[in-house]
């Protein structure tokens, strides 16, 4: 089997069991301790307001969205599901200026 087999056939594994916990031993290689993947759900307009602004920042997309998810997080004493409705308000208000 050639490293080529070998890598597809990781990465189908690895698809097919998405939320797998990392085995004792494991370690984060991208520099930082964040192992886990957040899927958002935005329309094309919603994202593309947040392109233009991550553009605009020079920064890549998830950088931008995770800065401003921690920035809320930070300095909010909501519970989590205000939270949500808050930023997905924000996200509603910027998405029709924009437009």
């Amino acid at each position: 089997m050639s490293i080529s087999d070998l890598i597809a056939a990781e990465a189908e594994a690895a698809e097919r069991n998405r939320d797998a916990g990392l085995e004792p031993g494991s370690r984060v290689t991208r520099g930082h301790q964040r192992a886990k993947t957040l899927q958002v759900r935005l329309n094309a307009e919603e994202l593309e307001a947040l392109t233009r602004l991550a553009e605009r920042r020079g920064l890549p997309v998830s950088t931008l969205a995770r800065d401003i998810l921690l920035t809320q997080l930070a300095g909010s004493g909501e519970s989590a599901g205000a939270l949500i409705a808050r930023i997905r308000a924000e996200l509603d208000d910027l998405a029709s200026r924009v437009a």
